[in-house]
């Protein structure tokens, strides 16, 4: 039911849209060049005499994203610093998981053997 609704919504949403008449005022800013553009999906343009850096043969470039306290806890002394029991509880996904610079260091060589070029902190 939800899903029936949702995508009705959508749809009529979508029948809202309109795009913006063409200003040649805005022309070195507008990236559509269409002039009798009435809908979004008629937009087109090019941009005359300019020279693109061709992408890469291998879009494929891993990179890996790290939350470090949800990494490799490599110093556990460092985990209540406060000396409270409610600030680190490997269990919870509220507070703190111990993950820390030290087993980031710890775990560098993993991290290169899966092939990681880019870190992502």
């Amino acid at each position: 039911m939800y899903r029936y609704l949702l995508t009705l919504l959508v749809v009529c949403l979508a029948t809202l849209s309109s795009s913006y008449n063409y200003d040649p005022a805005w022309t070195q800013y507008n990236l559509n060049t269409n002039q009798q553009a009435s809908n979004p999906l008629d937009y087109s343009g090019a941009w005359e005499d300019h020279d693109f850096t061709p992408s890469p043969k291998n879009w494929r470039f891993p990179f890996y994203t790290l939350f470090l306290d949800r990494w490799v806890n490599g110093d556990p002394t460092n985990d209540n610093i406060n000396g409270t029991h409610f600030e680190h509880d490997l269990t919870s996904n509220q507070m703190r998981n111990g993950g820390d610079v030290q087993g980031l260091i710890n775990s560098l060589d993993y991290l290169q053997g899966m092939g990681i070029k880019v870190y992502y902190f």
